[in-house]
């Protein structure tokens, strides 16, 4: 595949009707993902004078987050994306108001406060990757957005961190959480509106390509995603990746410091994954696929795991960045796989919960990776516990590998085209 070819497939994708208006608002409603907890955190742990308060807050607001946006998706789905957002809007500006109202408050109250923030965050995320599957034709073009769309999470979470301490910087904790609010608001109203979208809605009880969802809970309108065959594998697998990264959050900058060197440098390598993703992902994207979707995302499974166990043994600081970046290449290509491959399984009309469970399932996966390193961080050493990142990533592998010829009735219907 030549340079031209892969700047050829995103540019033809960008040429598909009705893609830049939904592609644009979207990134202006995602950014703020990656800001906003953020600046809440600095903000409540500035004004309370305890980082434990702040902590406290993140863990409201990811909880929050947690059980919100399946509820979301699930609406979504029934009553269509345009109201939905429309109404998350207005709350998400009552509850930011809300938020500015209590700041002299004390700290249990401004601790309380996140939760209505995060409740009323739209899920663009998740619903942007179901508007793909819902506008472009199953192949090569939605393998191309589902990878643009893995590629520009991580550019997000590479970006968000550096405005934050920019714009709080400049001004305070407590305006660029409003900041961030207002370009949420604003991104989201205008990503519901496009005309792609605001006017399309999956049909009830419609199955996905692959017919899974067929037999007794076809025609189904309130089928649920996780009783789908092999959906919860996926859930599973979707966890584990996102666990077995988490503990790199945890383990990479104690390692460092073990080794003499300042934590912030550990920190500052964790900029490695992101970036080798983006490039991963890009070049992915670009490739012409000719292996079914459930070989695809086993196979990049097993390179995740693969690229995993180096990280175990690097002893200096210029390995572990080299492992790092290797771990992070075929991450964004894994969640492009991923997420074609739940949007392939199950039924259109709840596209958006199922999106939205996976996006919940992460933020699980990335709290039990966590917890699970900084309990075993003081036991067996931080090198030592960089051991779970490549367990984390075989249980997500064993996952799948366990349903793979229920996974693979996937291609019934749309391998030919898929394969392109």
């Amino acid at each position: 595949m030549s340079l031209g070819e892969a700047v050829g497939r995103y540019a033809a994708l960008w040429r598909t009707p009705g893609v830049p208006r939904v592609m644009l608002p979207a990134m202006l409603a995602r950014l703020p993902v990656a800001i906003e907890p953020l600046a809440i955190f600095l903000h409540i742990s500035a004004e309370t004078g305890s980082y434990p308060a702040g902590a406290t807050a993140l863990g409201v607001f990811s909880a929050a987050l947690a059980v919100a946006w399946p509820l979301h998706g699930r609406l979504i789905d029934r009553r269509g994306l345009r109201g939905v957002l429309l109404a998350l809007a207005a709350l998400h500006s009552a509850a930011l108001a809300g938020f500015v109202a209590v700041r002299d408050g004390p700290a249990w109250l401004l601790v309380a406060s996140v939760a209505p923030v995060a409740l009323t965050l739209a899920p663009v995320g998740s619903t942007v990757r179901a508007a793909w599957a819902l506008i472009l034709p199953p192949g090569p073009a939605l393998n191309t957005a589902n990878a643009l769309e893995a590629v520009l999470v991580e550019v997000f979470f590479v970006i968000g961190p550096a405005a934050t301490g920019l714009l709080t910087g400049s001004f305070s904790a407590l305006t660029t959480t409003l900041l961030a609010g207002g370009m949420l608001v604003v991104g989201s109203l205008l990503y519901g509106t496009a005309p792609a979208l605001s006017t399309r809605r999956p049909e009830a009880g419609r199955s996905g390509p692959a017919g899974p969802a067929r037999g007794a809970e076809r025609g189904r309108g309130d089928v649920r995603p996780w009783r789908v065959p092999g959906v919860v594998a996926i859930m599973v697998a979707a966890g584990g990746a996102a666990a077995a990264f988490a503990v790199l959050e945890v383990t990479v900058p104690a390692s460092v410091a073990a080794r003499g060197d300042s934590a912030a440098t550990g920190v500052a390598l964790l900029s490695i994954p992101p970036a080798a993703s983006v490039l991963g992902g890009l070049v992915y994207g670009a490739r012409r696929h000719t292996r079914l979707p459930i070989h695809r995302y086993l196979v990049l499974l097993a390179v995740a795991f693969a690229c995993m166990v180096p990280l175990v043994f690097a002893s200096s600081v210029a390995v572990l960045a080299a492992c790092l970046f290797l771990a992070g290449l075929p991450l964004a290509a894994l969640s492009s796989e991923e997420f074609g491959l739940l949007g392939s399984l199950v039924p259109k009309s709840v596209i958006n919960e199922s999106f939205a469970l996976a996006a919940t399932m992460m933020a699980v996966g990335s709290a039990a990776g966590t917890l699970a390193a900084g309990a075993v961080l003081g036991e067996i050493g931080p090198m030592t516990a960089r051991v779970l990142s490549p367990v984390a990533a075989f249980v997500a592998f064993a996952a799948v590998l366990l349903v793979r010829g229920t996974l693979s009735r996937v291609d019934d219907l749309v391998g030919a085209e898929s394969r392109q």
